[in-house]
């Protein structure tokens, strides 16, 4: 998951997306999140970086909505999301054929 973001000047080019990754949750009270500003999606194109730890009323309200983590940065970094673009749905390969040995009849 990322999101689009209007444009932002930033060191290396202007800032599109917003990733988070490596959140660390210390139970039932905080959890800490790195956040990265980044030309493109995916890659080495990293323009900005930092930790974001949320607390209180923040915390409690991330519940299990990832979304949530995206646009409660983007409030705090003065961002404006265009899109939150989910995953990618997993592949799930059809199943592989029996390829045991016939049974020979008697």
């Amino acid at each position: 998951m990322y999101a689009k973001i209007q444009p932002v000047p930033a060191f290396g080019g202007p800032a599109t997306v917003l990733v988070i990754d490596n959140v660390v949750v210390s139970p039932s009270s905080s959890a800490t999140l790195w956040w990265h500003l980044r030309t493109e999606p995916t890659g080495s194109d990293i323009v900005q970086t930092a930790a974001l730890t949320l607390t209180g009323e923040a915390y409690a309200a991330w519940g299990t909505d990832d979304e949530y983590l995206y646009t409660y940065t983007a409030q705090q970094l003065g961002l404006t999301i265009v899109e939150i673009v989910p995953d990618a749905p997993a592949i799930i390969a059809p199943p592989l054929p029996d390829m045991s040995a016939p049974e020979v009849a008697s």
